[in-house]
């Protein structure tokens, strides 16, 4: 009879056990894919150090052993133990507090300490919701002082721990409640049980006694079989039926993970019918969805030191779907990421604020001229322009590459000739029909594009300084300074070059890393459209090619460092020969064109595309800024000593 109790108490505990695995996968699933049998083990693994040592070190231990196999590692998987465990406290207290008022004697105490530390609890997490700002600083404070891989874990552990309790929202109450309810009732039952069982040995226990021993405050563990512990007392056979109940649940909650696939998976498949797991990993919320560690530590450190706030909203709002592999942005205000989801990989672009306006109007762009069906452009797989919020997200191929890559991976002759195709083709669909300039356009495009630049570089700390030399020695080359190439940014001269450009709609950004060339195929699209500009002149897309070819720009955002030294600035600059050859190409297809005045016209448009580039690099890369200064000399330079001043 007492086997038979054992075994039927021990039945109901596998029983709770399983109740709780579902609960726990409840928290768990709504960032990645339950492992049942590693939760298992982990489950009967933490109830085993329970046991052995005080202060619950084996909830930690559990945590430990599950996060370790998870997606979301070690701190995901801790904080769903500590909600597990934070909704076990409130059902304790309340079942003391029933054994209380039902006139149980001998659970005062245990009452009071439950019903204490539920009131603390609640206080406590009123307390971190009001004060969430600087507890937020004060977990970012703590986690600071360790290096950079503790404190991103420390970090990732605090923001698991917040996301668990937020997204709460996010799991069903009902079958949250169900399976507490259940849980709770195979464990009441079974402790009953074994109270029938104990006392069948003497022992003398009942069902609130095998409870107030296990949650009181003088909980049973290892220590309490021994000489001083409270179950010294009762028999040896009643000790061993305490052990056996302890010992034979956790032996077989390991011993299932061992079952041959088959059986395990008739397991799975029964548990199902009680929690239904996501049919595909898109049900799946990514708890953070960058993948490169510094990203996460740059995101986080932003979230709990309170910055930018309005941008993590936004930012999670419509990236926590996604997995961002790498961060691919260049020089703009608007960041494109390599991303993957249960679709595919993808490319995607997003700018909050005044750039999100600006990238709503380079989506309908691509929108309207990809419905014209003239210029081979990236396909837009979805997109959104919400106020305050723009986003799209384009095709990825493996074999596309910019031509940047392109053209040091191929002969130079390939790379001419795609980008001989790529302007043909945007002179016989973009350009086409051309307007002649509008004086009112150009005048605006002089004051706001060459004075405002103008002026922004000699207010600037570290510019205004070598703005002001007549000489700069640029990597030993002697360069003219600003006030001695005043003649380049005369309105009345630039007012009579640009008058004779003719103006259409354009690219705006026409880089060697906007041009996308397929390899394999030699053929090529185009990405990120600039629109708005002032004066709408094919002669600026040619002009913004220059800057690549001729002013070697995407070298020198490869350059990490430079140095200034009262009017010299050195930085090492590394200028490929196929730049050099193709630079060559595009300026004979120029040549072979237009006028020699539309040239002059098309690399003065050319050094604007410098000016226009200083405030953002002041703004956003104020070290770097003094090298991009010196490529603006460099291009103004070459301009000065090629088309030089007409004698009157």
């Amino acid at each position: 009879m007492t086997a038979a109790l054992l075994l039927g108490s021990v039945a109901l505990l596998l029983a709770g056990h399983l109740f709780r695995l579902l609960r726990w996968e409840q928290f768990i699933r709504i960032y990645e894919r339950p492992m049942r049998g590693v939760m298992l083990r982990g489950m009967a693994v933490g109830y085993g150090v329970n046991f052995l040592l005080p202060f619950h070190i084996g909830d930690v231990f559990r945590a430990w052993f599950t996060g370790r196999r998870m997606k979301n590692g070690v701190g995901f998987a801790l904080a769903t133990v500590i909600m597990d465990r934070f909704l076990d406290v409130w059902v304790v207290a309340l079942l003391f507090g029933a054994f209380r008022l039902a006139g149980v004697p001998g659970v005062r105490d245990d009452a009071l300490y439950y019903l204490v530390f539920a009131v603390v609890l609640a206080a406590a997490l009123a307390v971190v919701i009001a004060l969430r700002g600087p507890i937020k600083r004060l977990c970012l404070a703590v986690c600071g002082i360790f290096n950079d891989a503790i404190k991103l874990d420390g970090l990732e552990f605090c923001w698991s721990l917040i996301n668990t309790f937020k997204d709460l929202r996010r799991v069903q109450i009902g079958r949250l409640a169900l399976n507490t309810g259940l849980m709770w009732v195979s464990y009441l039952a079974s402790y009953g049980v074994l109270a029938a069982a104990l006392s069948g040995c003497g022992a003398g226990f009942g069902g609130v006694d095998v409870f107030t021993m296990l949650f009181g405050t003088d909980a049973v563990d290892l220590t309490s079989f021994s000489l001083t512990g409270r179950l010294h007392a009762i028999s040896p056979l009643a000790q061993g039926l305490m052990l056996a109940w302890f010992l034979l649940p956790l032996l077989a909650m390991w011993a299932v993970t061992l079952l041959p696939a088959r059986l395990r998976g008739g397991i799975n498949r029964a548990a199902a019918a009680a929690a239904p797991a996501p049919a595909a990993d898109a049900d799946y919320l990514n708890l953070l969805p960058q993948v490169d560690p510094r990203d996460r530590s740059a995101f986080l450190s932003q979230y709990f030191g309170l910055q930018n706030k309005q941008y993590v909203t936004q930012f999670l709002r419509i990236n926590r779907g996604v997995t961002i592999l790498e961060d691919h942005s260049a020089g703009s205000n608007a960041t494109t990421m390599l991303c993957m989801d249960h679709g595919g990989t993808f490319w995607r672009k997003y700018a909050f604020g005044a750039d999100g306006d600006k990238l709503a109007v380079q989506l309908a762009w691509l929108r309207d001229r990809a419905a014209e069906g003239r210029l081979p452009l990236c396909e837009i797989l979805r997109g959104a322009a919400e106020p305050g919020c723009c986003w799209y997200d384009m095709a990825y191929a493996p074999t596309a590459v910019s031509m940047f890559r392109y053209l040091h991976s191929n002969p130079v002759e390939k790379s001419a000739a795609i980008l001989r195709d790529v302007l043909t083709t945007l002179d016989a669909t973009l350009y086409t029909p051309a307007r002649p300039a509008s004086p009112a356009a150009i005048e605006a495009y002089l004051d706001g594009k060459v004075d405002a630049n103008l002026a922004r570089i000699r207010e600037a700390r570290g510019l205004r300084e070598l703005a002001a030399y007549d000489r700069v020695w640029v990597n030993g080359r002697s360069c003219k300074g600003l006030p001695a190439l005043g003649r380049l940014f005369d309105h009345a001269r630039l007012r009579a070059l640009f008058a004779g450009d003719p103006v259409a709609t354009i690219h705006g950004d026409l880089t060697l890393e906007n041009i996308i060339c397929r390899t394999g195929e030699d053929s090529w699209y185009l990405i990120d459209p600039n629109t708005g500009n002032l004066h709408e002149s094919p002669f600026l897309d040619y002009g913004k090619l220059l800057q690549s070819l001729h002013g070697g720009y995407e070298f020198m955002m490869m350059t990490p460092r430079v140095s200034v030294h009262e009017n010299r600035i050195d930085f090492t600059f590394t200028r490929s020969a196929a730049y050099d050859a193709l630079f060559a190409a595009v300026r004979d297809y120029l040549n072979d064109r237009f006028t020699p005045a539309q040239v002059e016209s098309i690399f003065l448009h050319e050094l604007i595309h410098w000016l226009r580039l200083m405030p953002y690099k002041i703004n956003r890369d104020r070290k770097r800024a003094p090298m991009f200064f010196a490529g603006l000399l460099m291009a103004a330079n070459d301009i000065d000593a090629w088309y030089p001043e007409t004698p009157a």
